[in-house]
């Protein structure tokens, strides 16, 4: 934002951010025009672009919270979805939402955080 600006030369532009590595300090920054600019416009979006705020459990407000309470509830779900898919012999399918003669059958369950080196297929 524009009350963000500390000075303006010719050749400068000075501004303060908060540095978060730092323990969310406020600094000031000097650069060139040519680099200001160039940040800048990082920002700006294309024209027909529109920008997505985040809302629900992404909002700046309270993402730490509800991500943590997400997190530490996410334990507890995910020995539960465990014991429900190792007595299941069924495959379910359903029809293609596009054809809708092809069948579209599960061949795997990934989990949020596990890292996947192969899928085994079931059928």
């Amino acid at each position: 934002s524009e009350s963000r600006l500390v000075s303006a030369t010719e050749e400068t532009v000075s501004f303060k951010y908060r540095d978060y590595a730092d323990n969310n300090r406020d600094k000031v920054m000097t650069l060139s025009c040519d680099e200001f600019l160039r940040r800048y416009l990082q920002h700006v979006l294309p024209k027909r672009f529109m920008r997505i705020r985040h809302y629900g459990f992404l909002a700046n407000a309270c993402r730490k919270r509800k991500l943590a309470l997400i997190r530490s509830q996410e334990s507890h779900i995910g020995k539960v979805e465990k014991l429900k898919t190792e007595n299941v012999t069924l495959i379910p399918h359903w029809p293609c939402q596009h054809c809708k003669a092809g069948i579209l059958r599960l061949i795997g369950v990934f989990q949020l955080y596990e890292t996947t080196t192969k899928v085994e297929r079931t059928s």
